[in-house]
């Protein structure tokens, strides 16, 4: 019996396109930043486009689309597409956009959970942000099997190395030292209003370590009223723009930088008026972001304390070295969950073939005791043997005739059917019936 010609499509495969702080700058993610209201018409787009399954990864340091597609070039391209309608068609610089599929997009899946891609390493935020994400995709219905599996792998990945490593150590260390220095200038934080500028992994890791020591009033800045309400949600906040900068900084006792747009978004003249606006009640500006949101310069005000990441790694104390290696030990056990991730849907697929395999085998089985019913056991089962053998047969056949010294198709076949396993019994001996002499 002649094979059926194979008509199917190349295996599908997790998809990953987008731009990070490490690609892009931050007016550029803020023009690609999808909201809220926006997320069912982009997901909707790209489940049109050859996305199966897909979610949206859109916080301040990256804008992704991931997903599970049966066509992952087509994925790509709309995904791409996508990202540049966002811009208003504008073409992106070199390597601005990454596309990742396979290995190494689980890989980078597994990492931004575990925060090992984040701007600032071991921050905690974008973890309990991709469970948002991932909870929202399930109610929409563009969550299947396979993604669902994916999300579920990388969530038990970033507690393995939240446990397993010190990767965590190092935020948190900088949250203590900045709480203490907070401690210091207003005592409690109970009637402390706080502004935070940007929705900054770092700063939300911040705010979130004073909300839990005390902080209750807070307000968050964005670029735009979109950015600054999504942002405001996530901490229970609430919101401001830019351009109303200069009444809330009068209101803010605690400034905190995050938003590292590369420009000065807190000058030292707009510093200068809310001080006096305060009438010299001190502020502490905590400025996390990169680059610095903060003019240096508001340092030489009175009543003004300004306070940056080298600053915090001053009193903290922390130990770069220690960091790093923490780092090393959490990518390994990234490498070791892709990996194994990976094995997990390389068997599945696979169990695909073993039941093709098996039909294909009852098929025969049928047809022979259809057409021979009245055979013995013994002529039904040779007959059996000829036609499952037939086609293997004439493979290795042409196989032998054409593949020289090497046959990769008999060795195999070899394998497959154990044949170097069963032509010797236990004891190493040549089997009983084997031709050989008494």
């Amino acid at each position: 019996m002649a094979p059926h010609p194979d008509t199917r499509m190349a295996p599908a495969d997790f998809v990953v396109v987008g731009a990070s702080h490490k690609t892009t700058s931050t007016s550029l993610r803020d023009r690609l930043f999808v909201a809220f209201a926006d997320e069912p018409a982009v997901l909707s787009a790209l489940r049109n486009g050859g996305f199966d399954q897909a979610v949206i990864v859109s916080t301040c340091d990256r804008v992704e689309f991931l997903g599970y597609a049966a066509d992952p070039d087509a994925a790509h391209r709309t995904a791409r597409a996508l990202l540049e309608m966002r811009l208003g068609g504008e073409s992106f610089e070199p390597h601005a956009v990454y596309a990742l599929r396979g290995r190494d997009a689980v890989r980078h899946v597994f990492a931004i959970a575990s925060s090992l891609e984040s701007a600032i390493v071991g921050e905690a935020e974008i973890l309990g942000q991709l469970k948002d994400i991932h909870a929202r995709a399930r109610s929409v219905g563009t969550l299947g099997a396979e993604l669902d599996n994916l999300l579920q792998k990388a969530f038990s990945t970033a507690k393995d190395v939240r446990t397993n490593t010190a990767v965590a150590e190092g935020p948190l260390s900088l949250a203590n030292a900045a709480l203490h220095s907070i401690r210091n200038l207003f005592g409690d934080l109970d009637d402390v209003s706080a502004l935070l500028l940007g929705p900054g992994e770092m700063g939300g890791l911040m705010l979130d370590h004073f909300r839990q020591h005390g902080l209750r009033h807070v307000v968050v800045a964005g670029p735009s009223a979109e950015r600054a309400a999504s942002a405001a949600r996530a901490h229970e906040a609430h919101a401001t723009t830019y351009d109303e900068l200069p009444v809330a900084l009068e209101r803010a006792d605690l400034v905190i930088g995050a938003a590292g747009t590369g420009q000065e978004i807190v000058t030292t003249a707009m510093m200068r008026q809310a001080v006096r606006a305060r009438r010299r009640k001190p502020v502490f500006i905590l400025d996390v972001a990169v680059p610095a949101d903060a003019a240096r310069e508001i340092t030489d005000l009175e009543d003004v304390f300004l306070y940056d990441l080298d600053d915090l790694e001053v009193i903290a104390r922390s130990n770069q070295a220690a960091r790093d290696a923490a780092a090393q030990d959490a990518w390994e056990i990234v490498d070791r969950h892709a990996d194994a991730f990976m094995d997990g849907v390389a068997e599945r697929d696979m169990g695909s073939e073993v039941s093709d395999i098996r039909n294909h085998f009852e098929q025969m089985r049928d047809e022979v005791l259809a057409e021979h019913g009245d055979a013995d056991a013994a002529e039904a089962t040779r007959r059996l043997i000829n036609r499952l053998l037939h086609h293997p047969s004439e493979v290795l056949r042409a196989a032998a005739r054409n593949s020289g010294d090497h046959n990769a198709i008999a060795e195999a076949a070899r394998q497959l059917f154990a044949l170097d396993e069963t032509d010797r019994s236990d004891d190493g001996t040549p089997p009983s019936g084997s031709g050989q002499g008494s």
